[in-house]
């Protein structure tokens, strides 16, 4: 197996990062470009040179997945992680991040230590892992370099490494150009409170897990991507339950997908949506990070967040290539308006991100009244063909203004002469004074 070109880019500069002293790099690529195949080279490159490597992972199926690349590059591993036999031999460990926090006293000391999804990195486990080997190299992974509350890493990290954007990666064919779809109007979450930096579970739930939501969400699947093999992305194991029941009555078979199912079961549903016996499957938070699942194609967002990494992750599952396939995002939730498309160009740094709230327009895209699909603008719309009136050009009337001398007077004199409001806003022009200064002042000398 050999890395892309822009992979053996970044894996280049990691190697002139930790060469050059600063041994906690992080890197920034996103979701679908390979992250996982550039640090198993990496992790197969210092093996090759007698160095330890440990690989921290935090879901059960990167474990598998990280195993799989690894033998694609023909690394002798051992896997850490409740159930499994260890072997402490080898010199690449795959290490489930709970498992290992509990064994640090029978891990022997690595090189180098690769945490995926390392946005994570601020959690204590992963904290008690890096604190227990302060001499290893530490290098970060991520699509989303930034926490809920909005604060980048540059706490654990000294440097980042920004690799290709996901347009770059669209237009060179590594990714699929999805095609977005959000609500008309705002969602009913302004009175949602915040809970650890994201609306409350329980209060989200109470709006979106109703009949007349989930319906709404199973007809705009229909009218827009019929049978194509969807990942609902939900709030809760009971709002999962209920959409993939409302589904499945709709005549649509539907599977759900949680962390409280045993490996065995995740993987079935995974591959039976793979197969097509199922054509969505629900899921809680499982599916959000590092899931590989090519065969997706659109991403139904039921689940509203105020967090931006959740949002691109969830939109990052279904950009990968696949045989004729075509992406659809399906937002139920305005979370595109919140945090934008995944084509957005955005600029990471180790300082976070800007949390500000958005909008279609801002975005610089356009939302059809007809179907609600959203584009880059326009004269019509690309999907439906609806085609936007054009506003007529009206001149605003013109106000006669007279000039005024302000270098020679001071204010005060010049407002002992101001009888009406038009003699203000002469004054305000000219001076350039905010909007409001007319109303003030107007107040205080009492005019009308």
């Amino acid at each position: 197996m050999q890395l892309r070109p822009y992979q053996n880019e970044l894996f280049l500069s990691i190697r002139d990062s930790i060469r050059g002293g600063i041994k906690n790099p992080l890197v920034v690529s996103p979701t679908g470009s390979g992250k996982t195949a550039t640090f198993c080279y990496i992790a197969h490159r210092t093996s090759q040179a007698g160095n330890r490597v440990l690989i921290l992972v935090h879901r059960s199926e990167l474990v598998f997945q990280t195993s799989e690349t690894l033998k694609k590059f023909q690394v002798d591993h051992g896997i850490i992680q409740a159930g499994i036999t260890p072997d402490p031999s080898k010199l690449v460990q795959i290490a489930m991040v709970q498992t290992a926090s509990r064994r640090l006293q029978s891990i022997a000391p690595p090189s180098l230590i690769i945490t995926d999804e390392c946005h994570h990195s601020a959690a204590g486990s992963y904290r008690a892992i890096l604190t227990a080997f302060p001499d290893a190299a530490s290098v970060g992974f991520t699509a989303t370099p930034v926490r809920l509350d909005g604060k980048g890493l540059g706490d654990y990290f000294g440097k980042i490494i920004i690799g290709q954007t996901v347009e770059w990666l669209i237009q060179n064919g590594h990714l699929v150009r999805p095609k977005y779809y959000s609500l008309p109007s705002p969602s009913e979450l302004s009175k949602v409170k915040t809970v650890r930096g994201d609306y409350s579970a329980e209060q989200s739930a109470a709006i979106m897990d109703t009949v007349s939501v989930t319906s709404d969400a199973v007809a705009q699947y229909n009218k827009i991507c019929p049978g194509t093999k969807a990942v609902a992305f939900c709030i809760n194991i009971a709002h999962a339950e209920h959409v993939a029941d409302q589904f499945t009555r709709s005549g649509i078979p539907a599977g759900v997908i949680h962390g409280g199912l045993k490996n065995d079961e995740r993987k079935k549903i995974v591959q039976d949506l793979t197969d097509g016996k199922l054509k969505v499957m629900t899921s809680v938070d499982v599916v959000s990070e590092g899931f590989d699942l090519p065969s997706a194609e659109t991403a139904i967002l039921l689940r509203p967040t105020k967090s931006l990494g959740l949002h691109l992750q969830q939109i990052g599952r279904i950009l990968r290539p696949w045989d004729g396939k075509t992406a659809y995002v399906l937002d139920n939730v305005r979370n595109l308006n919140r945090h934008g498309i995944a084509e957005e160009e955005r600029e990471w740094t180790l300082d976070g991100v800007d949390k500000q709230s958005k909008n279609s327009e801002a975005l610089g895209m356009k939302q059809c009244k007809q179907c609600f699909c959203l584009h880059k603008p326009a004269p019509q719309c690309p999907e439906c063909g609806y085609e936007y009136e054009i506003a007529k050009y009206e001149p605003e009337a013109k106000m006669e203004v007279d000039l005024v001398e302000f270098r020679t007077k001071p204010l005060n004199k010049l407002l002992e002469h101001c009888k009406t409001k038009k003699d203000l806003y002469q004054i305000q022009k000219a001076r350039g004074y905010k909007s409001g200064w007319v109303w003030h002042m107007a107040k205080e000398l009492n005019l009308k």
